[in-house]
């Protein structure tokens, strides 16, 4: 039984057009505390004060991005993102994004085994990625949970307040 069905006020589910401007300032919330983004995606580089419902589906595709909301409020986005050269069509990359810390071990976990089921469900994607810096330990725990294994590191790959953070690399095969 999944989260999501054990927890009846949390509802995990694809965007639609009338979300578009609560994403945005989830989003924006989400950049300015710099805090809760685990992944590769960088949501600076998306033009959110221009971003409409097509911009979304165009960026990422359909199924591509997932809401989670707990009592109608949202509270995560799990975005897949892959490169279109042929021979990397078959990876894809998770960005997770939560409200707070506190909803890792719930709504993190879910949108992520939701989106490995979309992945598998489509059957292009074979073989997902995740960044996450070294020093959150609650989501590495979640990922290793998920069936999702250290590949790697990146030594001093970010750089936050002049403190620098090795990024670790995990990866999970769906087929």
């Amino acid at each position: 039984m999944s989260i999501a069905e054990q927890n009846s006020n949390l509802v995990i589910r694809r965007c639609n057009a009338e979300d578009v401007e609560e994403m945005k300032a989830f989003l924006k919330e989400c950049i300015t505390v710099n805090k809760y983004i685990y992944g590769e995606y960088d949501w600076m580089e998306f033009p959110l004060e221009d971003a409409t419902y097509e911009t979304f589906q165009e960026t990422f595709g359909t199924g591509n991005l997932l809401l989670g909301l707990e009592d109608d409020v949202l509270q995560g986005i799990v975005v897949l993102t892959k490169k279109s050269a042929e021979k990397y069509k078959h990876v894809g990359n998770i960005t997770l994004a939560l409200r707070t810390d506190e909803h890792v071990s719930t709504m993190g976990k879910e949108l992520i085994a939701r989106m490995i089921l979309v992945c598998k469900g489509k059957g292009v994607i074979r073989k997902v990625n995740l960044r996450v810096r070294e020093d959150h330990f609650k989501i590495q725990e979640i990922y290793k949970n998920l069936g999702f294994y250290e590949e790697g590191s990146l030594a001093r790959d970010v750089c936050q307040n002049g403190m620098f953070f090795s990024t670790l690399l995990y990866g999970r095969s769906i087929d």
